[in-house]
């Protein structure tokens, strides 16, 4: 645990700032978002609680910006293997399955992104500011309109309406099912103990890519039937 002196200078903050996120962003490699904790954080990181509220209003504000920065890292990860994820010559169902196992496997590599998805509605979108609520909804909405346009570069049966809902549909939905494959323990005993509950228990990457397989074909036979 390192123990600092107070921050002078804006680069001095910046410092300062990136190692809290670097440490909380170390802190879900050892626990789910719901155990980490301001109090905890500081400690790691060296500061008084209260000092730590000079730099991030809450435990929230902290993991909002690792789930920007984490679907920054995403976005650039993928940006150069985006035009391989389907064979433009073959038939829309066979690339929107193509699409689907793609998207499926890359958010599955990035396990801090999922975690963070699954629980911004219920956890990370609390005890925030206007301020820091507007700045993330912003840097989302943003992704999100990113995504988009990948998705019509890959599917061009889409129109842009269509082509947001597929891509805000991909958001929820990982935040959704990445949930439902990590049980808590007893849950997961239950499944364990009584197949006939196995159902309820998917595997995230083949149930991500049937949902939003079935769904990106929705979209495009909607489009195709409104031409």
């Amino acid at each position: 645990m390192a123990t600092f002196q107070r921050a002078r200078s804006d680069e001095q903050r910046a410092v300062r700032r990136r190692s809290i996120l670097e440490t909380a962003a170390g802190m879900l490699d050892e626990m789910p978002v719901a155990a980490v904790s301001l109090n905890e954080l500081s400690r790691r990181v060296g500061l008084a609680k209260s000092a730590m509220m000079r730099y991030f209003e809450s435990r929230e504000a902290v993991l909002l910006d690792l789930l920007s920065e984490a679907a920054a890292r995403y976005r650039s990860d993928v940006a150069g293997t985006l035009p391989g994820w389907a064979d433009p010559s073959a038939p829309a169902p066979v690339r929107t399955r193509q699409v689907a196992a793609r998207l499926a496997t890359t958010f599955a590599a990035h396990p801090m992104l999922c975690e963070l998805l699954s629980a911004q509605h219920a956890i990370l979108d609390h005890n925030v500011s206007v301020e820091v609520a507007a700045r993330y909804k912003r840097s989302s909405r943003d992704a999100i309109h990113w995504l988009a346009e990948r998705l019509r570069d890959l599917l061009p049966e889409l129109d842009d309406e269509r082509a947001l809902r597929a891509a805000h549909m991909v958001i929820i939905l990982v935040g959704a099912l990445w949930t439902r494959s990590r049980p808590a323990p007893a849950q997961l005993a239950a499944f364990q103990a009584d197949s006939s509950l196995a159902f309820m228990h998917p595997a995230f990457t083949e149930a991500f890519e049937a949902a939003i397989g079935t769904f990106f074909l929705g979209l495009v036979a909607e489009t195709m039937d409104a031409a």
